[in-house]
């Protein structure tokens, strides 16, 4: 078994970590994998990243808290932090 780096992007409803998750994608350090979302599951892993974080994931990136991007042609889906977690896992 090896320490590999698990990831996990948590988008908030804002920049505090406490406001609640709106989506979220699972990259797991295995060769191949994709990222998908289970259409036979209820809700999130996580309520909140502040919920991650007491879970023993750590934030890598925050979002940007620049402002909003309101009458640009970007479309911001909340406000995405990025967290870590090194885990064991089989080769």
């Amino acid at each position: 078994m090896a320490l590999k780096q698990r990831l996990l992007y948590l988008s908030a409803q804002s920049t505090d970590p406490r406001s609640p998750a709106i989506s979220q994608a699972l990259h797991e350090p295995v060769l191949d994998s994709i990222v998908e979302i289970d259409p036979t599951k209820t809700g999130l892993d996580y309520e909140s990243v502040h919920d991650a974080i007491c879970d023993g994931w750590r934030v890598v990136h925050f979002p940007d808290q620049r402002g909003s991007l309101e009458g640009s042609e970007v479309e911001v889906f909340g406000y995405q932090f990025v967290l870590e977690k090194m885990e064991q896992h089989d080769d």
